[in-house]
């Protein structure tokens, strides 16, 4: 009866000792006395005492419990990323202040450019306009009808373009222009590059 206790005493020291040291083997000591007492411990026996080794396998405790992998239908996708950029805007275009440019057309439909409104009034013979005089008095010839040119001011990018104009009019008058006015048709030349230069940037 006092051997059955012994061991379950023993039993339950060296599983508390596996339980704190899962890794290594249990060693229990049977110690047998001179007067034939049987004693088991976890320690060697003292001197004179009789010995047998036995090993209890070491206590492996159970592995926790994974958690259950999620699939995939029940991940919410992240929502998707959005980006906001803000409008960059446009370089402002540099506003074009050249002197003013009239365009004015006559009955005909030439058109001349003049730096001011200048519609030329005139009185232009009927003979001129296409009017049949052949059956009327000799005092007719000297008939005429007052007429003057649409003139129209131009600015901003028309006005440049109209100054674009000027400036190769001007330069084939002066390749054909004789010495007597080759100064002025150089002076409207280099007056028109300067505006296109300073007033009209590209």
């Amino acid at each position: 009866m006092r051997y059955a206790t012994g061991l379950a005493l023993l039993l339950g020291t060296a599983s508390a000792a596996v339980a704190q040291a899962p890794s290594a083997p249990a060693v229990i000591h049977r110690c047998v006395g001179p007067d034939g007492a049987v004693a088991l411990q976890n320690a060697p026996c003292p001197p004179g005492h009789r010995e047998e080794r036995r090993e209890i396998a070491a206590f492996t405790p159970a592995e926790p419990a994974r958690p259950s992998a999620t699939t995939p239908a029940e991940i919410a996708p992240a929502a998707p990323r959005i980006d906001i950029l803000a409008a960059t805007p446009a370089p402002a275009r540099p506003l074009r202040m050249p002197p003013p440019v009239w365009r004015c057309t006559d009955h005909q439909g030439r058109s001349r450019f003049a730096d001011a409104y200048d519609p030329q009034p005139r009185c232009v013979p009927l003979s001129m306009l296409g009017v049949d005089l052949s059956r009327a008095p000799p005092a007719a010839a000297t008939l005429c009808r007052n007429l003057v040119d649409d003139c129209v001011e131009l600015g901003g990018d028309a006005a440049c373009a109209a100054w674009q104009e000027r400036l190769d009019a001007a330069e084939s008058a002066l390749r054909h222009a004789f010495s007597d006015t080759a100064a002025e048709r150089r002076r409207e030349r280099d007056r028109a590059r300067a505006v296109l230069a300073d007033d009209c940037p590209r």
